[in-house]
């Protein structure tokens, strides 16, 4: 990790771009927000101007030091808080709502000041209802769109979109695409709230062939960033399935058990034993580091390179994995930190077909559930673990459109940024997908889902241990039982059939025996 002193001594064209400038942020608050914040600080700019809303009865302020002084990827707060306090002002809003609910006042400071916006918020849920996408991404991005069109000294607009906002396509481009209908009509739509119910019923018709309302109102929003491409500096980043960081600021850091973190945690933990993925398909994740460094290079290039078609794909395409081949890694360390936070030992299967799956989850999920729930409510409590594989369930079937189905990410226009680095850029800003190594990446994201995700400290290792070798000593027991009583009855209806005939058996064996001693 680059200290704080040695990244402010570096300097090229790109560090030297965010010098002292004014930064407007949404998505502050979201994974790729927080490691933005991180990034903007050490780059010494003047200001960031955080967009934040009331949430749970917590103030825009109090939101903030809650953030800053739980999350581990803030490496300096703890040290230097007036570091981040400093450089950070609040401004309160919802970019869901009209105007992205921000005061005429803090309207006229962002017009006044900045320079560059970072649009990183989105609701990034699959299976949020279709309005509330549309309001979010759709509408959202147009509000700081019209923002961003009175900024004065606006350098540029850079919108984090999705790498499957055109995942119909098996070739994307970075390019922009025609939309699946006008956004601008969509989000009239939407607003009509005596249609709002008709207006979900035809969710999945519009909607379709896109697999689900986040990749679908990705790509109407990266309609409405193309739309302003005559008035404004804009540029689009399309990272595919973000994991945990690589290394920038700390190894293996998230907050979410989005996407692939899911899989990973739902199969470390001993929940997830069965998913339905296609194995030897490339698997389009990209470390979240990789993202950020990609975000700020490329918000640094489109800024003098405004006649482009400033669209990028960040993934890892010229450096592919395949799903197979992060089992396989992921399988060295089960035995090794195995989470504290398990319901079982990991037993991880997969398989491409869907009705194997299916049938699969019944064995696999169904009747241990029941049985897990079955052993509370003897203990008097509550069953819980039913419940909880629906939620998996939900989960799995969400993400079963992107494990069994491959796409070709083109990443000509990307690689012209990381052409345009300073030589040493790829040690402050690592963006580069050919240098990811990927059996060191996943390591530092299993022990990085241990300790950020499921908070368990390294101090526990040893228990986890410990409680790992006799869950695998009862699991060898169980599935002993299990088959031994199979065995069983496979014999027995093997019997009543006549296929197999035990009658005088015995008889023949102790006359066999003294014919024996007689010779």
């Amino acid at each position: 990790m680059v200290s704080l002193e040695e990244f402010r001594a570096y300097r090229s064209p790109l560090k030297d771009f965010y010098e002292g400038k004014y930064v407007l942020l949404t998505g502050g608050s979201g994974f790729l927000g927080k490691l933005l914040i991180e990034k903007l600080i050490k780059c010494n700019v003047a200001e960031i101007l955080l967009i934040l809303r009331r949430k749970k009865g917590l103030s825009p302020t109090e939101r903030l030091e809650q953030l800053l002084g739980k999350e581990a990827v803030f490496v300096n707060y703890a040290q230097n808080p007036q570091l981040y306090l400093s450089k950070i002002r609040l401004i309160e809003g919802d970019i869901s709502a009209v105007g992205a609910g921000i005061a005429n006042d803090d309207l006229e400071y962002i017009h006044e000041r900045t320079d560059i916006i970072v649009h990183a918020a989105a609701d990034v849920r699959f299976d949020e209802s279709l309005k509330e996408s549309i309001q979010t991404n759709v509408r959202g991005t147009h509000e700081m769109l019209k923002i961003a069109e009175k900024c004065r000294k606006l350098e540029i607009f850079t919108y984090i979109s999705t790498a499957f906002s055109h995942c119909v396509l098996g070739v994307i481009e970075e390019k922009f695409y025609e939309p699946p209908m006008d956004p601008i009509v969509l989000i009239k739509a939407s607003e009509k709230e005596n249609d709002a119910d008709n207006f979900e019923q035809l969710s999945k018709k519009l909607t379709e062939p896109w697999p689900n309302t986040y990749a679908f109102t990705k790509s109407l929003s990266e309609e409405v960033v193309r739309r302003y491409k005559t008035k404004l500096p804009v540029a689009i980043i399309r990272p595919s399935i973000i994991t945990t960081t690589m290394e920038d600021p700390i190894p293996g850091w998230t907050d979410n058990l989005y996407g692939f973190n899911g899989v990973v945690c739902g199969a470390a933990t001993g929940v997830l034993r069965i998913f339905h993925i296609h194995m030897d398909y490339k698997a389009s994740i990209v470390p979240a580091d990789t993202v950020i460094n990609a975000t700020l290079a490329v918000t640094w290039y489109s800024a003098s390179h405004r006649d482009e078609d400033n669209v990028f794909n960040c993934t890892t395409d010229d450096n592919p994995v395949s799903w197979r081949e992060t089992q396989m890694q992921l399988e060295d360390w089960k035995d090794r930190i195995p989470f504290d936070k398990s319901l079982w030992i990991t037993t991880y299967n997969t398989t491409r077909f869907k009705l194997v799956a299916d049938i699969l989850c019944i064995l696999y999920h169904i009747l241990p559930a029941l049985f897990f729930d079955a052993i509370l409510k003897l203990r008097g409590q509550k069953p819980q673990v039913l419940k909880l594989y629906r939620k998996v369930h939900r989960f799995s079937a969400v993400l079963r459109f992107f494990t069994n189905n491959e796409w070709c990410f083109r990443t000509g226009r990307m690689r012209r940024v990381l052409n345009a680095m300073a030589a040493g850029d790829q040690q402050y800003f690592p963006c580069d997908a050919k240098a990811i190594q990927w059996n060191d990446f996943l390591d530092h994201q299993i022990k990085g889902l241990r300790q950020y995700l499921m908070r368990d400290p390294w101090s526990t290792l040893e228990k986890s241990l410990r409680r790992h070798r006799l869950r695998i000593l009862m699991h060898r027991c169980l599935l002993t039982v299990l088959y031994g009583g199979l065995f069983l009855v496979v014999v027995k209806v093997l019997h009543n059939y006549g296929y197999i005939d035990f009658t005088g058996l015995h008889e023949t064996s102790v006359e066999e025996c003294l014919e024996g001693e007689a010779i």
